[in-house]
């Protein structure tokens, strides 16, 4: 019997998986003794006074797995000793006696289920199961019970129903077989079973909590094992291929690993509210030693670049072999792992990604920028998520997970999505963890419903508020105005269905907004952020201070939707003078390059000027921005922010406008050369074009396909300037599959270009 003791003992327990294929044979071996030595002792089986043992337990595991919808898990494969299971459900196992056995009258049977290191019958973590013989199951679906499916004289099918709240992870079985009436315990045979049944969450059962009613949603958020993750700005974000691969072999046996860490108690981990929480705080490495070290100031030397993970296997695999974070990550890449977990657990679950994510550090629902008297705003240097002393700031985007459950602890109706988020940016109850929060608290401005409203109403919903330096005002500054429309601008996830090939494509992508907040400026959104503010007394002083500028012009930044790599842009603004008076107007138009949680990188290119407009005059400020400037200033994700900051001086109106935008990278094109069949080479070919006017050193390739072949890194040859990258490779399908394969491609002057292409695979005829 497996007990996890300790962490250590887990790591005991499951043989590490490059010497997996030796234990396999040992256990092969093992088997066949046990065969012959049960069929020596059934030729005796008629021997009266011999007392009656189990000789073997067959478990069915593959069988069960296809009825639980836990067939994909390829531990089911690999290993002999594991089973898969989803709780709420029931399971057939076949046990054969070395005699006959009569369960109703002359023997008992007991099975001992049990789960964690102290297994108790009164917490949960423990069954005691006794065979009485019935056929029929008797007790509610909250209790474990067993039936009697088949029998025969020396053998007995049973079937044995899970709890719809059993806790979730890796259980154990032992068999204990005695006469009827033995007060002594002579006839009392123990068998410990090694057998490893893993059970999780069951999204298809009324009665759990994690209940999906949708087919395509339960395909889509549970079983399917490649997605895209949306990053970029507004409104060109483009997904990011991601193998989740949630059915490795790896990523089960981690899990129950990443629950011991996070020393969720094993009764609790029936519970997804808990279990759900406790991901969001051990994926980061903050507070336990999570899975993921975060960076984001460009430095990736002693680890490997966010921007180099294409999926979670080989960043769960490294954790569990060296149980050290892994470096490095960032949201996208927390909540993608995040993603892997959960439905390998059976959570429903998705990634979201929020463009215009805004950062509110002091709990005033709003972004709140400063001027001085000049109009020059204040600036800090940050490059990573909260920092000493950080002030509010809008990233670009922002990526978080979505996961489906019940909230029995809310009232009616806030049960459905919920927002975990496993970046480290502000602590909740002390660690670094986030959620879960309920769409529907976030949509009312509940601020007061467990867990962590506020902050996460804020990312989707804050208004940007600008203030300047004014000695009079109590607290030094005046309130100049304020932006309602910046934040939030756009929350996306994958749509139900295949994963297209490319990043840009929106046939595969779905705007999920109106799930977060009412549609924008609307009465109802507003009435949702001053629902909110009145529980929060920084949030009251931003929201009762009325705006302090005269705005009689009016001023627009174009926004620059599209810039492939490559190729000049501008800064556009517009001022009209819409009073009587003529208005004198200072401007400084500036872009630079920045990360993408909105800290500035380099400044690329600034202009300076003053503009007299007469009554009803409109002029255009243009500030145009080359190739050559701005392409050796770019880090990583290639973003760009431009900002207008004009004063009116016969007024003192200040005005801020700003865009941010991606530069565009090609997609990286994957075809299919061969038919795809079993046992027979699959021809895979991966191109793009280099769009840039200077070769591509040390590339690279990582082919990534779930079912088809694991992480794979491929050294490449230089890419010629404005020339082709074309590489073609041969993989070798073992099973009928539909898949989907993904390369990424780095090199040290363009990264990160991805593509995909789905596959179905079949046997070949005859």
């Amino acid at each position: 019997m497996v007990f996890l003791d300790s962490v250590g003992d887990f790591f005991e327990s499951l043989a590490d998986r490059f010497r997996r294929d030796n234990d396999e044979l040992r256990r092969e071996d093992k088997e066949n003794d046990l065969i012959n030595e049960a069929n020596e002792i059934a030729n005796d089986a008629t021997d009266a006074s011999q007392p009656a043992k189990i000789l073997s337990v067959d478990f069915r595991a593959k069988e069960n797995a296809a009825n639980h919808h836990c067939e994909k898990y390829e531990l089911l494969e690999r290993r002999k000793d594991v089973s898969v299971l989803r709780r709420g459900g029931t399971f057939l196992i076949t046990l054969t006696f070395n005699k006959n056995v009569d369960l109703k009258k002359q023997h008992q049977l007991k099975i001992y289920m049990s789960f964690g290191p102290r297994p108790n019958t009164q917490n949960g973590t423990q069954a005691v199961l006794t065979v009485s013989g019935k056929t029929m199951f008797d007790k509610n679906h909250e209790i474990w019970d067993v039936r009697v499916d088949e029998k025969a004289p020396t053998s007995a099918t049973l079937e044995i129903q899970i709890p719809t709240e059993a806790p979730v992870g890796l259980w154990s079985t032992a068999f204990e077989l005695s006469d009827r009436g033995d007060k002594d315990g002579a006839s009392r045979h123990l068998m410990r079973s090694e057998q490893m049944t893993y059970i999780l969450f069951n999204p298809w059962n009324k009665r759990d909590y994690t209940y999906l009613a949708d087919d395509a949603k339960r395909e889509e958020y549970i079983l399917n094992d490649v997605g895209k993750v949306w990053i970029g700005s507004y409104p060109t974000a483009r997904g990011r291929h991601w193998v989740f691969g949630q059915f490795d072999d790896a990523v089960l046996p981690a899990c129950v690993l990443l629950m011991e860490k996070a020393k969720v108690a094993p009764e609790n981990r029936g519970d997804p509210i808990r279990v759900s929480r406790a991901i969001s705080r051990i994926v980061n490495s903050n507070d336990d030693n999570g899975v993921i070290m975060g960076r984001w100031d460009g430095n990736y030397e002693d680890g490997s670049a966010p921007t180099k993970w294409t999926g979670s296997i080989a960043i769960l695999e490294q954790y569990i072999s060296t149980q050290k974070p892994v470096k490095y990550g960032q949201c996208w890449v927390f909540a993608a792992v995040v993603n892997t977990v959960c439905r390998a657990l059976g959570l429903p679950a998705r990634v979201v990604t929020n463009l215009n994510s805004a950062h509110d550090t002091n709990g005033s629902l709003t972004i709140d920028e400063y001027f001085d008297k000049d109009g020059e705003e204040y600036r800090y240097n940050s490059t990573g998520p909260n920092p000493e002393g950080e002030r509010d700031s809008i990233w670009n985007f922002h990526v978080w997970n979505d996961v489906w459950m019940a909230r029995p602890d809310l009232p009616d109706g806030y049960g459905g999505w919920q927002v975990i988020d496993a970046t480290p940016q502000e602590t909740s109850d002390g660690v670094y963890q986030c959620g879960p929060a309920s769409h529907e608290a976030i949509r009312q401005g509940q601020m007061h419903f467990k867990y962590d409203v506020p902050f996460v109403l804020a990312e989707v919903n804050a208004d940007v508020v600008h203030w300047q330096v004014d000695d009079g005002a109590p607290d030094g500054f005046k309130k100049l105005s304020s932006n309602q429309f910046h934040v939030g601008k756009q929350v996306l996830t994958k749509a139900i269905g295949n994963v297209e090939s490319g990043g840009f494509n929106k046939n595969d992508r779905e705007d999920i907004t109106q799930e977060y907040k009412p549609s924008e400026g609307s009465r109802a959104e507003r009435l949702t952020l001053y629902t909110a503010a009145r529980r929060s007394r920084a949030a009251r002083h931003a929201f009762r201070l009325p705006s302090e500028a005269i705005e009689d012009v009016e001023f627009n930044i174009k926004d620059v939707e599209r810039v492939p790599i490559g190729e000049d842009f501008a800064i556009t603004v517009t001022m009209k003078n819409v009073g009587d008076a003529n208005r004198t107007v200072t401007s400084l138009l500036t872009a630079s390059s920045t990360y993408y949680t909105g800290a500035k990188a380099y400044p690329i290119t600034r202009a300076e000027g003053e503009f007299v407009l007469k009554p009803n005059e409109t002029k255009t400020l243009t500030l145009p921005v080359k190739y050559k400037d701005y392409y050796p200033l770019l880090v990583e994700h290639a973003m760009i922010k431009l900002v207008a900051i004009c004063n009116v001086k016969e007024t003192s109106f200040s005005w801020v406008g700003e865009d941010k935008f991606q530069v565009i990278k090609p997609d990286m094109r994957i075809e299919v050369t061969t038919e795809a069949l079993v046992d027979k080479p699959l021809g895979v070919r991966f191109f793009f074009t280099n769009p840039l006017a200077t070769t591509l050193t040390k590339c690279s390739l990582v082919v990534d396909a779930p079912g088809l072949v694991r992480p794979k890194t491929i050294p490449l040859g230089n890419v010629p300037a404005k020339g082709k990258m074309e590489y073609e490779m041969k993989l070798y399908p073992k099973k009928e599959n539909s898949c989907t394969i993904v390369g990424t491609f780095n090199s040290t002057e363009l990264r990160d270009l991805t593509g995909s292409v789905n596959v179905d695979i079949f046997s070949p005829e005859g």
